[in-house]
Protein backbone atom coordinates (compact mmCIF):
# COMPACT_ATOMS: atom_id res chain seq x y z
CA UNK A 1 0.00 0.00 0.00
CA UNK A 2 1.10 3.61 -0.60
CA UNK A 3 2.22 5.41 2.87
CA UNK A 4 2.76 8.79 3.47
CA UNK A 5 4.91 10.22 6.73
CA UNK A 6 5.13 13.60 8.12
CA UNK A 7 5.93 15.27 11.01
CA UNK A 8 4.15 17.76 13.50
CA UNK A 9 6.42 20.45 15.22
CA UNK A 10 4.61 22.98 17.35
CA UNK A 11 7.87 23.85 19.59
CA UNK A 12 9.05 27.25 18.85
CA UNK A 13 12.73 27.96 18.83
CA UNK A 14 14.51 29.94 21.12
CA UNK A 15 16.82 32.77 19.89
CA UNK A 16 20.18 33.73 20.80
CA UNK A 17 21.94 37.19 20.69
CA UNK A 18 25.58 35.94 20.74
CA UNK A 19 27.64 39.05 20.23
CA UNK A 20 26.68 42.51 19.62
CA UNK A 21 27.96 46.26 20.45
CA UNK A 22 28.78 47.12 23.41
CA UNK A 23 26.28 49.04 25.48
CA UNK A 24 27.95 52.58 25.16
CA UNK A 25 29.59 52.70 21.96
CA UNK A 26 30.85 55.99 19.55
CA UNK A 27 30.78 53.60 16.60
CA UNK A 28 27.65 54.48 14.39
CA UNK A 29 27.80 50.59 12.96
CA UNK A 30 26.91 47.17 14.38
CA UNK A 31 26.99 43.77 13.88
CA UNK A 32 24.98 41.34 15.07
CA UNK A 33 25.70 37.23 15.75
CA UNK A 34 22.75 35.08 16.38
CA UNK A 35 21.91 31.29 17.00
CA UNK A 36 19.04 28.98 17.55
CA UNK A 37 18.72 26.02 19.67
CA UNK A 38 16.98 24.63 16.23
CA UNK A 39 18.68 24.01 12.91
CA UNK A 40 18.03 25.28 9.99
CA UNK A 41 15.73 28.12 11.45
CA UNK A 42 15.71 31.68 9.32
CA UNK A 43 15.50 34.62 11.75
CA UNK A 44 13.49 38.02 11.26
CA UNK A 45 15.19 41.11 13.05
CA UNK A 46 13.08 44.18 14.17
CA UNK A 47 15.40 47.68 14.59
CA UNK A 48 14.08 50.42 16.87
CA UNK A 49 10.17 48.54 17.29
CA UNK A 50 10.07 48.83 13.46
CA UNK A 51 8.36 45.83 11.81
CA UNK A 52 10.32 42.41 11.71
CA UNK A 53 11.66 41.69 8.41
CA UNK A 54 14.10 38.57 7.61
CA UNK A 55 17.55 39.16 8.31
CA UNK A 56 20.73 37.12 7.87
CA UNK A 57 23.05 35.79 10.64
CA UNK A 58 25.11 37.93 10.70
CA UNK A 59 23.31 41.45 10.68
CA UNK A 60 24.90 44.69 10.32
CA UNK A 61 23.48 48.14 10.91
CA UNK A 62 24.97 50.70 9.47
CA UNK A 63 24.62 55.29 9.84
CA UNK A 64 22.71 54.84 13.42
CA UNK A 65 22.24 58.13 14.79
CA UNK A 66 22.87 58.65 18.11
CA UNK A 67 21.00 57.87 20.99
CA UNK A 68 19.61 54.05 22.16
CA UNK A 69 18.50 51.52 20.34
CA UNK A 70 17.11 48.59 19.89
CA UNK A 71 17.27 45.06 17.85
CA UNK A 72 14.56 42.35 18.58
CA UNK A 73 15.84 38.91 16.40
CA UNK A 74 13.45 36.25 16.21
CA UNK A 75 14.43 32.58 15.00
CA UNK A 76 11.59 30.93 12.43
CA UNK A 77 12.01 27.55 12.03
CA UNK A 78 11.24 25.08 8.55
CA UNK A 79 7.27 24.23 10.57
CA UNK A 80 6.96 28.37 10.79
CA UNK A 81 6.95 28.45 14.61
CA UNK A 82 8.27 31.59 15.60
CA UNK A 83 9.97 32.82 18.58
CA UNK A 84 7.34 34.42 20.86
CA UNK A 85 9.98 35.69 23.17
CA UNK A 86 12.81 37.12 20.56
CA UNK A 87 16.25 37.94 21.86
CA UNK A 88 17.17 41.51 22.27
CA UNK A 89 20.05 43.69 22.64
CA UNK A 90 19.88 47.52 23.73
CA UNK A 91 23.03 50.15 23.44
CA UNK A 92 23.42 53.43 23.03
CA UNK A 93 25.21 55.27 20.28
CA UNK A 94 27.33 58.51 21.15
CA UNK A 95 29.20 59.99 18.43
CA UNK A 96 29.61 63.33 19.45
CA UNK A 97 32.88 64.91 20.81
CA UNK A 98 32.69 66.74 23.83
CA UNK A 99 33.68 70.33 24.35
CA UNK A 100 35.95 71.07 26.98
CA UNK A 101 36.58 74.65 28.91
CA UNK A 102 38.74 76.17 31.43
CA UNK A 103 36.03 77.28 34.15
CA UNK A 104 39.02 79.16 36.23
CA UNK A 105 42.54 79.94 36.36
CA UNK A 106 45.54 82.35 37.54
CA UNK A 107 44.68 85.89 37.10
CA UNK A 108 47.47 87.56 34.61
CA UNK A 109 49.72 88.79 34.89
CA UNK A 110 50.74 87.61 38.70
CA UNK A 111 53.63 87.00 40.70
CA UNK A 112 51.49 84.04 42.16
CA UNK A 113 53.70 81.16 42.02
CA UNK A 114 50.83 78.79 41.88
CA UNK A 115 48.35 78.16 38.83
CA UNK A 116 45.24 76.20 39.87
CA UNK A 117 42.87 75.36 36.78
CA UNK A 118 39.46 74.29 37.42
CA UNK A 119 38.31 72.18 34.21
CA UNK A 120 34.56 72.00 32.41
CA UNK A 121 32.81 70.39 29.59
CA UNK A 122 29.54 70.23 28.25
CA UNK A 123 29.41 66.20 28.98
CA UNK A 124 29.15 65.00 32.61
CA UNK A 125 31.42 61.72 32.43
CA UNK A 126 34.49 62.98 31.11
CA UNK A 127 38.32 62.45 31.70
CA UNK A 128 40.74 65.15 31.15
CA UNK A 129 44.26 65.24 29.33
CA UNK A 130 46.24 68.48 29.75
CA UNK A 131 49.43 70.20 29.02
CA UNK A 132 51.64 73.53 30.26
CA UNK A 133 53.68 75.06 27.33
CA UNK A 134 55.14 72.52 25.22
CA UNK A 135 54.85 69.73 27.58
CA UNK A 136 53.07 66.59 26.33
CA UNK A 137 50.01 65.46 27.24
CA UNK A 138 49.25 63.42 30.66
CA UNK A 139 45.95 62.31 32.20
CA UNK A 140 45.04 65.14 34.68
CA UNK A 141 42.23 65.77 37.50
CA UNK A 142 39.51 68.53 38.16
CA UNK A 143 41.01 70.84 39.38
CA UNK A 144 44.77 70.60 38.36
CA UNK A 145 47.25 72.56 39.94
CA UNK A 146 50.92 73.25 39.50
CA UNK A 147 53.16 75.32 41.89
CA UNK A 148 56.72 76.52 41.84
CA UNK A 149 56.86 79.06 38.68
CA UNK A 150 59.38 81.27 37.25
CA UNK A 151 58.66 84.65 35.19
CA UNK A 152 57.12 84.13 32.31
CA UNK A 153 54.13 83.83 29.52
CA UNK A 154 52.78 80.80 29.82
CA UNK A 155 49.95 78.29 27.61
CA UNK A 156 47.72 75.47 29.66
CA UNK A 157 45.85 73.39 27.02
CA UNK A 158 43.30 70.49 28.22
CA UNK A 159 41.07 68.08 26.46
CA UNK A 160 38.02 66.27 27.55
CA UNK A 161 37.72 62.20 26.76
CA UNK A 162 33.95 60.92 26.85
CA UNK A 163 32.66 57.71 28.21
CA UNK A 164 32.32 56.66 24.82
CA UNK A 165 36.11 57.37 23.46
CA UNK A 166 35.53 60.66 21.59
CA UNK A 167 38.16 62.61 22.04
CA UNK A 168 37.79 66.82 21.77
CA UNK A 169 39.88 67.94 19.14
CA UNK A 170 39.52 71.70 19.60
CA UNK A 171 41.51 71.62 23.54
CA UNK A 172 40.56 74.90 25.79
CA UNK A 173 43.68 76.97 26.20
CA UNK A 174 44.35 79.23 28.88
CA UNK A 175 47.36 81.50 28.35
CA UNK A 176 48.65 84.08 30.89
CA UNK A 177 51.86 85.73 32.29
CA UNK A 178 53.48 85.32 35.48
CA UNK A 179 55.95 83.41 37.34
CA UNK A 180 55.43 80.52 35.60
CA UNK A 181 57.60 77.63 34.56
CA UNK A 182 56.13 73.55 35.46
CA UNK A 183 58.67 72.24 38.32
CA UNK A 184 55.92 69.79 40.26
CA UNK A 185 52.75 69.65 39.02
CA UNK A 186 50.09 67.79 41.28
CA UNK A 187 46.91 65.54 40.57
CA UNK A 188 48.98 63.76 37.96
CA UNK A 189 49.25 59.95 37.35
CA UNK A 190 52.70 59.21 36.92
CA UNK A 191 51.41 57.25 33.32
CA UNK A 192 51.39 59.11 29.64
CA UNK A 193 48.59 60.10 27.66
CA UNK A 194 48.40 59.76 23.89
CA UNK A 195 49.26 62.92 22.37
CA UNK A 196 46.99 64.34 20.47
Amino acid sequence: PATYTWVIDTAAPDTTIVTGPASLTKLTTATFDFSSDEGGVTYECSLDAGSYAPCTDPVTYTSLTDGSHMLLVRAVDAAGNKDASPASQTWTVDSTAPDTFVVTGPAGPTKVTNATFDLGSNESDVTYSCKLDAGAYMPCADPVTFTSFVEGTHTFSVYATDAAGNVDLTPAVYTWTGTALMALLTNYPIALAPGM
